[in-house]
């Protein structure tokens, strides 16, 4: 098995900022067509997104100096906590769509598949519209 190297891990990690991101300019634009709850659901998940990105990103670092099992644990506990942002949305379709998503990225991770990681992740951006 291959795993997954920092230049990877980074992407990745750029990859939840930009979708934290998205996220945000989606509220914006459409705040006027959101209820209260799925305003502050959507707020959650991208405050979320950001901070699950920050802690990839700081994986990456890691990755340099410990042993890739422990990052790969890591990587799995903040694949769960982003399974756990998601559901806080589920009334909203793209948040069901964006977790479906998020689990096919934590499968490849956790597969320990570069091949796999990178073409979740670039499925997941083509999903967003976000051009890489």
């Amino acid at each position: 098995m291959v795993n997954p190297n920092t230049q990877q891990v980074f992407m990745l990690a750029d990859y939840f900022g930009s979708l934290a991101n998205a996220v945000g300019e989606y509220i914006d634009f459409n705040k006027g067509n959101m209820s209260v709850s799925e305003r502050n659901s959507l707020y959650d998940i991208e405050i979320d997104l950001a901070r699950v990105g920050g802690e990839i990103n700081m994986i990456g670092v890691n990755l340099v100096f410990e042993d890739v099992k422990e990052m790969l644990d890591q990587l799995e506990i903040i694949t769960h906590g982003v399974k756990k942002a998601v559901k806080k949305a589920l009334a909203v379709q793209d948040a069901i769509n964006i977790a479906s998503k998020l689990v096919t990225i934590g499968t490849a991770i956790i597969s320990k598949n570069p091949k796999a990681i990178v073409q979740s992740t670039i499925d997941f951006g083509k999903s967003l519209n976000i051009k890489m």
